[in-house]
């Protein structure tokens, strides 16, 4: 019988990797790692250009209609406003019922143009004034009747001071000028058209656009204003609207208050500034009533 034989010795595979095998696979994970950081990297990268890019397309639109708004202004300006910033009174074209040496309109019983006896009222207003608007809601009614009872007579001095807030239309000087307008071709309807312009619910708002040149022209034609003379609201000349240069002007004529400053809206009695609260019924009515004695 044969003797048993031995059995063979067989390769086993070793359950741990070999220091060569260790180093391989830490150098594919790092290229992993690596590769994983380099997409990371490149994604941030076009996420960042792209914000980038939309800022600057941002950017780029707010300045082109920052200048195309400007370029209108400018535009506006150039058809309606006065060449020169503040003219001498002697330089201009004024209604033919101002005062030459005011540039007041007078509103006396014998109307629009004449100043009357008695006390004599000097209003400084600007179209988008809000506390002008309340002057004339508040004191309209009275300063209207004691012009026609009692031989007092109210000077108006529409001013255009507050052009920048009206988004580049320079409202203002277009109703300021529409006044002049009025004042000149169609006097005996002055009064109302001043009034409506002033009216709570029609007088725009500070920071708005202001009354458009159409609805000037209906407001001063249900004052009784004729077509034809609103028709001239919009009348350019070399110089801007026909009245441009009264309504550039007048500002500089406002009287100063005590800290050295011309505002609206600004009420004189015989000449000596009034301080009493305007938005009081009847308290302007006492004062000029005393003055009248």
């Amino acid at each position: 019988m044969p003797a048993p034989q031995s059995p063979q010795p067989t390769s086993q595979k070793s359950p741990h990797p070999t220091r060569d095998q260790r180093r391989e696979l830490a150098r594919q994970q790092a290229r992993e790692a690596r590769e994983r950081q380099q997409r990371a990297a490149r994604r941030t990268r076009l996420v960042v250009v792209a914000l980038v890019v939309v800022a600057v397309l941002g950017l780029v639109a707010a300045l082109v209609s920052a200048v195309l708004r400007a370029q209108e202004g400018r535009v506006v300006a150039a058809d309606v406003l006065y060449p020169t910033q503040s003219p001498a009174l002697a330089d201009v074209t004024l209604p033919a019922t101002a005062d030459p040496q005011t540039g007041g309109l007078p509103v006396s019983a014998a109307g629009v143009g004449s100043v009357g006896d008695g006390v004599t009222v000097d209003v400084y207003l600007d179209p988008m004034c809000p506390w002008c608007g309340v002057l004339e809601q508040v004191n309209g009614d009275d300063l209207a009747e004691l012009v026609a009872q009692q031989g007092v007579t109210v000077v108006y001095h529409p001013v255009a001071v507050l052009d920048e807030l009206s988004r580049g239309t320079v409202y203002s000087t277009r109703a300021v000028n529409a006044l002049g307008v009025v004042a000149d071709r169609a006097p005996a309807a002055f009064p109302a058209f001043l009034a409506s312009l002033f009216a709570e619910g029609t007088q725009p708002q500070e920071g708005s656009e202001g009354l458009d040149d159409d609805t000037l022209a209906s407001l001063a034609e249900s004052a009784g204003v004729p077509a034809d003379v609103t028709a001239t609201f919009t009348t350019s000349t070399p110089k801007g609207r026909l009245f441009a240069g009264w309504a550039a002007a007048t500002p500089a004529l406002i009287p100063l208050n005590a800290q050295g400053k011309a505002v609206t809206p600004t009420v004189l009695i015989d000449g000596e500034r009034w301080e009493g609260d305007f938005t009081v019924p009847g308290a302007l009515r006492a004062a000029i009533e005393t003055a009248i004695g």
